[in-house]
């Protein structure tokens, strides 16, 4: 019956959901999917599971607007994106499988502590890297953005995301990418990884694609305004903010709920 009710939602409230989700996407170079998922859940009363499926359904129309943007800037490496996403496709298999499994609860609770630790790195951060920075693409560089778009995609599949919340930090942290690029190739991997998240979900019936593509449409005009303002920041400023995104998330992770 929860799940009924969503799709009775009037049609302005389901695009206003898409249109923030879009802003937060073209801004901080992720999916949306942490104002997705739980504006499904606690606004349109979908169950989690549902919730998380069709947040990757949405995020395959919006994060194609939001990288548009930063594409057009140049701020992308295809190259890493190319890496990345391979690594990506085959976590996004993996965590659709897993989903089913583990438990809702310590899922949120790891991913919860995963992102506090990245945001307190990227708030203690001194030397920050330039915004249009790419470190030279050497075996060991690929090799190891292969394995980070195994994390970003197991977790994007598990959790309804992205994987931006992991792969933005992590390539600016570990790999020493400028903020700018971070988020335009994050972008790029997002869509093929949400895609597969979404078909494989699709499966077990969890993904709502006419909703989903709905919440999309309406994030459309938010990814192309979310990049122009992310390209007008410094990249000191874009750290700050994407570190309180991902306080405030882990934040509502961790709260306790009855599921």
């Amino acid at each position: 019956m929860r799940e009924a009710a969503g799709t009775q939602t009037s049609t302005p409230r389901i695009l206003a959901l898409g249109l923030v989700a879009g802003v937060m996407a073209g801004l901080f170079g992720v999916g949306g999917g942490t104002v997705l998922v739980p504006g499904m859940v606690l606004l349109l009363h979908l169950t989690q599971h549902r919730a998380h499926a069709t947040s990757l359904a949405a995020i395959i129309v919006t994060a194609p607007a939001a990288a548009l943007g930063f594409a057009l800037d140049g701020a992308v490496s295809w190259e890493a994106a190319g890496a990345i996403t391979a690594g990506a496709l085959v976590g996004a298999v993996a965590g659709a499988a897993l989903m089913h499994r583990l438990s809702p609860r310590g899922l949120r609770a790891a991913f919860a502590v995963l992102m506090l630790a990245a945001a307190a790195r990227l708030v203690f951060q001194v030397d920050l890297t330039p915004g249009e920075t790419v470190p030279a693409m050497t075996a060991a560089v690929l090799g190891g953005l292969v394995v980070l778009g195994l994390a970003g995609g197991t977790l994007s599949a598990l959790m309804g995301v992205g994987g931006g919340v992991i792969m933005v930090p992590a390539m600016v942290l570990l790999f020493g990418f400028g903020q700018h690029v971070a988020e335009g190739t994050s972008l790029l991997v997002i869509v093929p990884t949400a895609v597969m998240g979404a078909t494989r979900h699709a499966r077990r019936g969890y993904t709502d694609w006419r909703l989903g593509l709905l919440i999309g449409a309406g994030g459309i005009l938010g990814g192309l305004v979310g990049a122009q303002i992310a390209l007008a920041l410094s990249a000191t400023w874009l750290q700050r903010l994407f570190a309180a995104l991902l306080i405030y998330t882990g934040a509502r992770l961790l709260r306790p709920r009855s599921d």
